[in-house]
């Protein structure tokens, strides 16, 4: 009696192994068409290269901007311009060289995208304008601040200035943005000494399926747009208005919010808390002063939140540890002002940070509290802004 012949494995999967063989051929086919593409177009395979041309990652603290680079078109929104950096990897006037050591006062600033002045020329950020303003009085300005940082970079970041590279300054001034208590919570850890980043995995594909495909972005796009149809975030639902002056933004919520700051303001205010008392105890190792700042999003001034969560919490901090707070919160926020009218004047519409007059005003105001903190500065000679 004959046996009867088992089908193989492939003949009982022949169906799925068709379909995947199919896919990987789509897939294939779908990242070397694009490739082709993106290299007549942009000249590279990589179609966000331009946006990383001067960021690169750090391997201590997660991000920087390359050292003496320069780059005429960096795009923010609508806006263009052109981004140089020394040979410290920050953002500057022209590439040049920064001697680690000065005789001159310097004042070293900290923060993220408002700091670095994201969009903006850097004669026009208020660290720029600040910089040309003291230059008069013998005066150096460095600006160590690039988009997306947080307390626990701005130590490391310090760190790694003042015990590696062994930069020398007088005065650290480090701008505390809203977005830094998100940020410490979902989008950094510190482990090991080195600031990771939190990004899934699911954020990872979705990244390179971005950049280095046509047909699965497109498959990928219509996904999502149908997720946010059946399903709406917060975000989904802001209107028209709210999406052209940046306000109703999840992030900048939890100085109003009860539920935000419950979610994540809490947890991030303690995170940032604790890196801002290491970067303190490191100044103090080297005998450094430090002055910190803090200033609105558009939500603060909307919600007309002067004495907001943000500013008391720093500011509690600034006395407890005996060192200068600048608040920038009554800059844009007072009872009788138009919110809206704020937000059309100082800042990028469809944006949260500030245009170009929003960074003079900055500026200006910035100026007159370093004369007054300032013993170097207080008995100079009258300091305009152009």
């Amino acid at each position: 009696m004959e046996r009867e012949s088992k089908p193989n494995r492939f003949e009982n999967y022949s169906k799925t192994v068709f379909v995947l063989i199919v896919l990987i051929v789509v897939l294939v086919a779908d990242f070397v068409f694009t490739g082709v593409y993106h290299i007549q177009k942009y000249g590279t395979i990589h179609k966000f290269a331009d946006r990383r041309a001067l960021r690169v990652p750090s391997p201590i603290f997660h991000h920087t901007l390359k050292a003496n680079g320069q780059q005429q078109e960096q795009k923010w929104g609508h806006l263009s311009s052109p981004l140089y950096t020394n040979s410290l990897g920050f953002k500057d006037r022209e590439i040049r060289q920064v001697p680690l050591t000065s005789s001159k006062f310097r004042i070293l600033f900290i923060g993220d995208s408002f700091t670095e002045g994201i969009g903006i020329d850097y004669e026009k950020t208020f660290v720029g304008l600040i910089d040309a303003a003291l230059m008069q009085q013998n005066i150096e300005v460095l600006n160590a601040a690039v988009s997306s940082y947080s307390p626990m970079i701005y130590f490391k970041k310090v760190e790694y200035l003042l015990e590696t590279v062994k930069l020398d300054f007088d005065h650290l001034l480090v701008f505390l943005d809203i977005s830094d208590i998100e940020d410490e919570v979902q989008r950094y850890d510190l482990r090991d000494g080195r600031v990771v980043g939190l990004m899934s995995q699911t954020s990872r594909i979705k990244e390179f399926v971005y950049e280095y495909t046509g047909l699965m972005k497109n498959i990928w796009t219509l996904a999502v747009t149908l997720q946010k149809t059946l399903s709406p975030t917060h975000e989904d639902l802001r209107s028209d208005e709210e999406r052209r002056y940046g306000i109703n933004q999840e992030r900048s919520l939890w100085t109003v919010n009860d539920a935000m700051f419950e979610e994540y303001g809490r947890r991030g205010l303690e995170k940032a808390q604790h890196h801002m008392d290491l970067l303190y105890q490191l100044l103090q190792r080297h005998q450094k002063e430090m002055t910190i700042a803090a200033y609105p999003w558009p939500d603060q001034i909307v919600h007309k939140d002067l004495h907001s969560r943000q500013a008391r919490f720093w500011q509690e901090w600034a006395q407890k540890h005996s060192v200068n707070f600048f608040n920038f919160f009554p800059l844009f926020i007072s009872p009788e002002s138009d919110a809206k009218k704020v937000l059309g004047q100082y800042f990028i519409e469809g944006d949260v940070h500030w245009n170009e007059q929003g960074h003079n005003l900055m500026a200006q105001e910035l100026l007159r509290k370093i004369k007054m903190a300032f013993p170097k500065i207080q008995s100079t000679s009258q300091i305009t802004l152009e």
